[in-house]
């Protein structure tokens, strides 16, 4: 029986699984099959404290050391299912099932890819689904919004302030694709860019959660900023707060979420 377990090795999760060592409960990781969240596929960052100019998987790659020199393990599993047993909660994983006193949920939300042409090739290499990470890097520079609606709208309107030159706001079926020199983005459909942002919605990683509360998007609902519907399961990180989806704010969820953690574990020690 695990004392905490973690799903999600984001800045959240594994900035969680520092405080949780340092506490002395031995908090065991679950990476999943791809680790790092979505920070791993940002190429540049310069808003991380501490870091100056550098990449997302730099940055997951330094807290990641220091959560194993502090002793936090990992495991590389998927969780299909996690469920309240009586006094503990059950995890069941794709490679074996865990039991735990305590579990947070850090497995954060993706975006929801358009799937043209090009996408995956250029995406870190001038396509970006984060307005507030990247758009100061296109200053002076071509940009294109890939998105409808009045969060197209917003994005247009945020990167002007910013800076950067929209030279236009097309629906995804409209760009059509992608294409550059194999290097840069250079061309969204017809129109020459130096930059493309993709507005789209954020999926949370969500799915695999019994009785926890959702809202209507898939969103873990939390009170007390990170605890859930269920005693025992907290959350942190871009899966519970969709308003400002930035590393450092995810962090700082994990740092919340482990302290409440170990005051509620100590709780169940007095009992």
């Amino acid at each position: 029986m695990e004392k905490t377990i973690i799903i999600g090795s984001g800045p959240a999760g594994l900035t969680a699984g520092i405080y949780l060592a340092r506490a002395g409960l031995s908090p065991l990781v679950l990476e999943g099959m791809e680790s790092g969240g979505q920070l791993m596929t940002t190429n540049h960052v310069d808003n991380f404290p501490g870091f100056g100019a550098t990449t997302g998987p730099e940055i997951v790659k330094s807290i990641h050391a220091q959560a194993e020199r502090l002793g936090v393990r990992f495991q590389m599993d998927e969780v299909t299912s996690l469920e309240r047993q009586g006094d503990h909660i059950e995890l069941i994983g794709m490679i074996g099932n865990y039991f735990a006193r305590s579990v947070l949920v850090a497995t954060g939300a993706s975006i929801e890819k358009t799937g043209l042409p090009g996408e995956a090739q250029y995406w870190g290499r001038g396509i970006s689904g984060c307005l507030t990470c990247d758009a100061a890097f296109y200053k002076g520079k071509r940009v294109v919004v890939v998105g409808t609606g009045p969060a197209a709208q917003a994005a247009k309107n945020y990167l002007e302030k910013v800076g950067d030159i929209v030279v236009g706001v097309v629906a995804p079926d409209e760009a059509r694709s992608f294409s550059g020199d194999g290097a840069k983005l250079t061309q969204v459909g017809e129109i020459p860019a130096d930059g493309a942002f993709i507005v789209t919605r954020r999926i949370p990683q969500t799915k695999f959660l019994k009785g926890v509360e959702l809202d209507e998007s898939g969103t873990i609902v939390t009170h007390d900023r990170v605890c859930t519907s269920v005693p025992g399961v907290f959350a942190a990180g871009d899966c519970a707060q969709p308003k400002f989806r930035q590393a450092i704010i995810a962090a700082g969820d994990g740092a919340f979420a482990a302290l409440a953690i170990s005051s509620y574990l100590k709780t169940l020690e007095m009992r």
